[in-house]
């Protein structure tokens, strides 16, 4: 019968090990990091202007506001804003027995907005905003019709130069977008409060410059601006450090 041959063994003898390396993962480099703000102080100044009452007025509407805005850019993160602009109303109401009139009248806002992505490259970007707003304006209430049910008959009234004053809050919400170097367009959502307002005797206004219809707490701007830039941002400091020969 034949015989199955054993080979010994040495337990101390080195054997040879495979190590499997795991498959490597790229390790993207950490962005550098900037050391307070990557704009300066005095950033720059847009100057903008509203158009979208000009549009709506286009397609009938007989009332709106005009109005440029100055904004300042600090670090391009807070935006102090002046708006100042003319509002006007030649409007008869739905429904109702009158016609509101109000020349063209003065209004300010003064406010601010604040940017959170203002650390970043881009131009464009959302930001909230305060504003509070004042007027003093003048206003006619005309074709006041009267209607006599006894008589079967009507009577026109007139109620006119009726001065009044108006002030109040708004937050609001937006977006700006950089169109072609320093040009922009952008689009604002605002949420209106009145804080007081002037009712004469005899009435109170139906239309606010600077605020719109009265009991109406919802706006909307959109805008067209050129930017005046002031100076350079900061270059990005990296943590490594070249090693010397």
């Amino acid at each position: 019968m034949a015989q199955r041959h054993i080979t010994p063994v040495d337990p101390t003898a080195r054997r040879d090990t495979v190590t499997v390396q795991p498959d490597s993962v790229p390790v993207e480099p950490e962005e550098p990091k900037i050391e307070g703000h990557l704009y300066p102080l005095l950033n720059g100044l847009t100057v903008s202007a509203n158009i979208i009452d000009g549009v709506t007025k286009l397609f009938g509407q007989s009332y709106g506001n005009y109005e440029i805005a100055a904004e300042l850019d600090l670090h391009n993160r807070f935006f102090p804003v002046w708006e100042i602009g003319l509002g006007y109303a030649d409007n008869t109401p739905e429904e109702l027995n009158f016609t509101y009139r109000t020349k063209p009248s003065l209004y300010n806002r003064v406010g601010m907005n604040y940017n959170f992505g203002y650390n970043k490259e881009a131009m464009s970007f959302f930001y909230i905003g305060v504003r509070y707003g004042f007027s003093f304006f003048t206003y006619d209430i005309d074709n006041i019709t009267m209607e006599s049910s006894y008589w079967q008959e009507s009577e026109r009234l007139q109620i006119a130069g009726q001065k009044a004053w108006a002030h109040w809050g708004e937050l609001l919400g937006g977006l700006r977008v950089q169109v072609y170097k320093n040009f922009y367009m952008g689009w604002t959502l605002r949420y209106r409060m009145m804080f007081g307002t002037k009712k004469n005797a005899v009435s109170k206004p139906w239309f606010i410059p600077g605020f719109g219809p009265e009991g109406s707490p919802f706006g909307f701007t959109y805008t067209v601006g050129y930017r005046f830039s002031f100076d350079k941002k900061k270059e990005k400091k990296s943590e490594s450090q070249p090693i010397a020969e």
